[in-house]
């Protein structure tokens, strides 16, 4: 038995089995949600990815019609056929508090219905010392077998970035480690199928743990100096990009740039992982906190900015029309978890003030939700352009005679020509 079963076909988990399948591995994809596997058999997702020139949809219908990828939402008739289980069962947070519910049922299931020789290879994001403290003992107590004796575990991180992860699961460097030597050897050739040449081997989980969670933190808090960066250069009116720019001529400085606020889970969720540890260990972790605040407080920044710039233009937010652009947690992307658009869109609402808002990516029934740019921009007061959608028209020109006058765009992408929209009769701001 040869085959791979990957649990949960999520952002990660779909492109993941799809790329074993695409390198001629049968994988049983599992989720428990029946109505989306029932669509990944009509070769339908939400998820967007592209490779080589091919949808992922494409590419599921074509692994699908090979049998190389067959959807299940039957965890034990997944694994009976495999004998390489990878897991990327997601922990949820929900009010910084992490749902850890999920994802032990999901190491439950597995645990049931493992098998002698059976390797588990967890690719979930996970606070440290998960694999070791919780996964091992859950597998061990539902199997009744012996972890190095009669099956193997280890844990790999993932590091890719949506709409590049076909390319990036075969070329990312990625770590790994077991428990044991063996389970470390059993992962890494697994790897290798995909990856043949970026494999980093540690000496234990804890360690690729910890690496996975600081390697995201630490953008975090680089994202959370330029964001106070740009507090200082909006009161002194100077372009932060260009100071930014400036800065990363010197050779060992990597500023990333501002936004409206962080999103999704990766970034956001890394800091609250690492702190489901040290909190109990009483380590203050003081610079990852204030650098979470930092940039959980800014779409409460971005409003407070366009509230100055309505009152000079008489207006006040509680009596003003938004319209934003946009609504992902980040550029080209589907996935609205963390949206620092939809927290802003809060706020815009907790303040009295009117929202509508188009994102063509994001699909299903929400409120305030148009069906097109003239739609929701109609009558619009402000602007805002959060992040960088490929099938949103930006085109001030057309927008002009729908907005009220003096209506403000607010850039934080850099999406309009500055000089453009001015002369489209637009007040234009830009982070």
């Amino acid at each position: 038995m040869k085959n791979i079963a990957v649990l949960g076909l999520g952002f990660v988990g779909l492109p993941l089995s799809l790329t074993y399948a695409m390198h001629g591995e049968k994988v049983y994809g599992i989720d428990i949600n029946s109505k989306y596997v029932e669509n990944l058999k009509k070769y339908k997702t939400h998820i967007i990815e592209k490779y080589k020139g091919e949808t992922i949809e494409e590419i599921l219908e074509d692994t699908i019609k090979k049998g190389l990828f067959v959807p299940t939402n039957s965890v034990k008739e997944g694994l009976k056929n495999a004998d390489k289980i990878i897991v990327t069962v997601g922990i949820p947070i929900t009010n910084g508090t992490l749902q850890k519910e999920i994802f032990n049922a999901a190491i439950k299931s597995v645990g049931k219905n493992l098998k002698k020789g059976d390797l588990v290879l967890i690719r979930s994001t996970v606070p440290p010392g998960t694999t070791r403290e919780v996964v091992l003992p859950i597998l061990e107590k539902e199997s009744k077998l012996k972890c190095s004796k009669d099956f193997y575990l280890a844990y790999s991180s993932e590091r890719i970035a949506e709409g590049k992860a076909f390319e990036e699961f075969q070329t990312m460097p990625v770590a790994v480690a077991g428990i044991d030597k063996k389970s470390t050897n059993k992962a890494y050739k697994l790897l290798k199928i995909i990856n043949k040449e970026n494999i980093i081997v540690a000496t234990e989980p804890e360690v690729v743990e910890i690496a996975k969670l600081i390697e995201n933190s630490s953008r975090d808090v680089n994202i959370a100096l330029s964001n106070e960066l740009a507090s200082l250069t909006e009161k002194m009116d100077i372009d932060t990009v260009e100071v930014i720019n400036v800065a990363n001529t010197h050779k060992r400085v990597h500023l990333l740039k501002p936004g409206i606020g962080v999103g999704g889970h990766c970034i956001p969720y890394s800091s609250l992982y690492i702190f489901d540890k040290t909190d109990k260990m009483k380590l203050p972790m003081e610079i990852l906190h204030t650098a979470r605040e930092v940039n959980q407080q800014r779409p409460r920044n971005i409003l407070n900015c366009l509230e100055s710039a309505l009152k000079k233009i008489g207006k006040e937010v509680e009596h003003s029309k938004f319209a934003i652009l946009g609504m992902a947690m980040k550029d080209n992307s589907p996935d609205i978890s963390e949206s620092p658009a939809m927290r802003l869109k809060e706020l815009i609402l907790q303040s009295g003030g009117e929202v509508n808002w188009f994102d063509p990516n994001v699909t299903g029934n929400f409120p305030l939700k148009r069906n097109s740019i003239q739609e929701t921009v109609k009558d619009a007061d402000v602007i805002i352009l959060g992040i960088k959608q490929d099938n949103i028209e930006i085109e001030p020109n057309k927008w002009k005679n729908l907005t009220k006058k003096n209506a403000i765009i607010f850039d934080a992408r850099r999406l309009v020509d500055k000089e453009k929209a001015k002369k489209s009769g637009f007040i234009y701001m830009r982070i």
